[in-house]
């Protein structure tokens, strides 16, 4: 017969974000998320600014508002 193991996670409490939990959420060089967010809108084709922006931070959730932004600035062009 198998025996069940009792685990037990501990799980930190959900809490607003500092910049430099998003600095260490994103290993990456910011340019690089930046890159990696747009190509992200590209595949999903939002129809509005607000959706793109609703895409990215579901997408990205760590990451600052002004990378999201910087992403879909470089789209535009």
């Amino acid at each position: 017969m198998l025996q069940s193991a009792s685990v037990t996670v501990k799980i930190p409490a959900p809490g607003p974000l500092r910049e430099a939990d998003t600095r260490i959420a994103f290993k990456r060089e910011p340019a690089t998320v930046a890159q990696l967010m747009s190509q992200h809108l590209d595949l999903a084709r939002p129809g509005s600014d607000a959706e793109a922006l609703r895409l990215l931070r579901q997408a990205f959730p760590a990451a600052p508002l002004a990378a999201r932004v910087e992403a879909m600035k470089g789209r535009a062009r």
